[in-house]
C-alpha cells in the first residue's frame, strides 16, 4: 500500500537537497568574518593606525610649511586631499592585505577548505562570496578612516590650503579611498587562493604593493615611470586630484587600472580552485 503523506501542523517540510544558494554563502562567508578575533583586531588597527598616521604626517607638514619650497608648497595646495588621505592608506592596506590572505589562504593550512567543498562543489561562488564581504566590510571601514582624516586635514591645514567636505573633488577622492582599499583586500584574498600558504601569500602580496614598484622604478627612461605607476600601489592616484605633474596617470586611469588588476586576479584564482585539489 502505497504511504500518503499527512501534514501535521507546526511541522515544517524539508528542505530540499542541494547546494547552498549565492545568499546563503554570503551570510556563511560574513558569519566567518565576523567570528574571527583577528578581524577585529585587524580592522581595529587599521583604524588606529591610519588615523594616527594622518594627524602625525599633516601635523609635520603644516608645521614646516614655511620651511618648504615654493613648488612643494603649490603642490600641495594643488592636491591637499591626496596628500591628506595618502598617509592613512599605506597603513590601511597593509591590513586590507594581510587579513584578506589570511581569510582565505588560512582555510587551506587548517583544511576547512575541504569542508567548504563539500558543501558547495562550485567552487567559483565561494571565492566570490568571500571577496564581496570581504570588499564590502572594507569598504565601510575605510569610510570610518577617510572621513575623519579629511576633517582632521582641514583643520590643520586651515592657514595655508582649503580642503572642505562639500567639494566635489573631495567627496569624490573619499569615494575612491573606499574603492582603493576595498580592491585592495579582493587581491590580497585571491593571492591567497593561488598561493594557499599563509606566510607565502602574506610575503608575495606585500611584495607586489611595496617592493616591486621601487624595483621598477629605478629602471631607465620613462619605462619604469609607467610601469611603476601601473601596479596597485600607486593606483592609489585615484585619491588625488589629478593636478600633481609627478603622476603618470590620471585618477580615472588609476581606478581603471587597479580594477583590471582586480579582475585578473579573481580569474586566475578562480581558475586555481577549479583546477587544482582542496
Amino acid at each position: 500500500m502505497a504511504a500518503v503523506a499527512v501534514d501535521r501542523p507546526g511541522v515544517r517540510p524539508p528542505r530540499p537537497a542541494g547546494p547552498p544558494g549565492f545568499k546563503a554563502l554570503l551570510r556563511s562567508e560574513r558569519t566567518k568574518l565576523t567570528s574571527l578575533r583577528s578581524t577585529w583586531w585587524s580592522l581595529t588597527a587599521m583604524i588606529v593606525l591610519s588615523l594616527g598616521s594622518t594627524l602625525i604626517v599633516t601635523a609635520v607638514m603644516t608645521s614646516r610649511w614655511h620651511g618648504l619650497d615654493e613648488g612643494a608648497q603649490a603642490q600641495y595646495r594643488d592636491d591637499t586631499i591626496g596628500m591628506v588621505l595618502q598617509p592613512g592608506a599605506q597603513w590601511a592596506q597593509v591590513a586590507a592585505c594581510v587579513l584578506g590572505v589570511l581569510l582565505m589562504a588560512s582555510e587551506f593550512s587548517t583544511g576547512m577548505i575541504r569542508s567548504t567543498m563539500l558543501a558547495v562543489p562550485r567552487r567559483t561562488p565561494v571565492l566570490v562570496a568571500k571577496a564581496v564581504v570581504f570588499g564590502a566590510a572594507l569598504f565601510v571601514v575605510a569610510q570610518l578612516i577617510a572621513v575623519p582624516s579629511v576633517l582632521i586635514g582641514a583643520t590643520l591645514t586651515n592657514d595655508h590650503a582649503s580642503l572642505s567636505l562639500a567639494d566635489a573633488t573631495t567627496l569624490r577622492a573619499l569615494l575612491a579611498f573606499g574603492v582603493y582599499i576595498a580592491l585592495t583586500g579582493v587581491i590580497a584574498v585571491s593571492i591567497g587562493a593561488l598561493v594557499r600558504h599563509p606566510a607565502g601569500a602574506i610575503s608575495l602580496v606585500l611584495g607586489l604593493q611595496f617592493i616591486l614598484p621601487g624595483v621598477l622604478g629605478v629602471l631607465p627612461l620613462d619605462t619604469g615611470k609607467y610601469l611603476s605607476g601601473a601596479l596597485p600601489l600607486n593606483t592609489s592616484v585615484m585619491m588625488s586630484t589629478g593636478a600633481n605633474p609627478a603622476l603618470v596617470y590620471t585618477p580615472l586611469q588609476g581606478f581603471l587600472i587597479m580594477l583590471a588588476w582586480t579582475a585578473l586576479l579573481v580569474v586566475a584564482a578562480g581558475l586555481s580552485l577549479k583546477k587544482r585539489d582542496v
